[in-house]
């Protein structure tokens, strides 16, 4: 019996093993996967949002995959022009509503408390998301 089939074998073996890999890895990444680039004002409302939020809230811009909550970039599509500031501030103004007041848990348990964020750290997040959602 010849060793010639299983030099084969052993070759196209590896080939598939580490070279088709390796070819994934170096390729580059979906356009529509990962966090998007975001404006140097938005980093920091960006952060805090991924630490606070990002567990149960799905936004593109994050790069957030949440489970729990609404995904916001459906919920919060703007219904106008989305660099209209008036749109932005109605956003804003209602995020800022649901960080600071929450949404009532008496009938759904698990919902989001109030205060999970005040202050400064509030307004950053919530200028972030209306900026950011549904685009």
């Amino acid at each position: 019996m010849t060793k010639r089939p299983f030099v084969i074998f052993g070759i196209l073996a590896v080939c598939l093993a580490v070279l088709i890999p390796l070819w994934a890895y170096l390729a580059d990444a979906d356009d529509n996967t990962g966090p998007r680039e975001v404006a140097a004002d938005q980093q920091a409302g960006k952060r805090l949002f991924d630490i606070n939020c990002g567990t149960c809230h799905t936004l593109y811009a994050a790069g957030t995959d949440g489970n729990f909550g609404p995904d916001l970039d459906t919920l919060l599509s703007p219904t106008g022009p989305p660099t209209d500031k008036a749109t932005i501030d109605a956003t804003k103004q209602r995020v800022l509503n649901a960080i600071e007041n929450g949404v009532d848990s008496s009938t759904t348990p698990g919902r989001m408390p109030p205060g999970i964020l005040s202050g400064e750290q509030a307004d950053q997040v919530a200028e972030f998301v209306a900026n950011e959602a549904g685009k």
